[in-house]
């Protein structure tokens, strides 16, 4: 919640746009809060989960579920309505915890481009997930998009073996 709302604050702070917010969505804890976070601050900002573990379906309702409990929890209840909830499954590939090739091109695409580090289980796919929306036009260059990176690079070090960092 605190995440959407300092967001926003520092967008009005420094005068900052966006059109988009993109981050991984897996527990649901983080997709939740951010929806709590900019609806109950009045913010009708689209929030794009990228699935890393369910089907589309289960997701959504899983963090739906868990925005309206946090919600009445920080004494904003009904500010998030059903539709306020997208989440797109299509890059978890074989399954949750197990690496895609598009993980694998984007988690070393911005470490060698831009040295950020990014999780091949949360990160790594939802990154994959905004750089396949970007290629296929889903996201034009006008568009500015916010990608919440929730950690995680410590995980990169188990994964250091099925990683092709030729």
């Amino acid at each position: 919640v605190g995440c959407g709302e300092e967001l926003l604050r520092q967008c009005d702070e420094q005068d900052v746009r966006f059109d988009h917010i993109v981050t991984a969505t897996g527990s649901a804890g983080t997709h939740a809060g951010l929806a709590v976070g900019l609806r109950g601050s009045g913010s009708h900002l689209p929030i794009l989960g990228i699935g890393v573990n369910a089907a589309q379906d289960a997701q959504e309702e899983k963090v739906y579920n868990l925005a309206l409990e946090t919600a009445d929890l920080v004494g904003k209840p009904g500010c998030v309505a059903r539709e306020d909830i997208i989440a797109d499954c299509n890059y978890i590939g074989p399954g949750y915890g197990q690496p895609t090739d598009a993980m694998n091109e984007a988690v070393l695409l911005l470490a060698r481009t831009e040295g950020l580090l990014f999780d091949p289980v949360y990160s790594g796919k939802a990154l994959a997930g905004m750089i396949d929306y970007v290629r296929k036009g889903r996201f034009d260059k006008s568009q500015r998009i916010v990608f919440l990176h929730t950690g995680g690079a410590a995980g990169l070090f188990a994964y250091a073996d099925i990683l092709d960092l030729a």
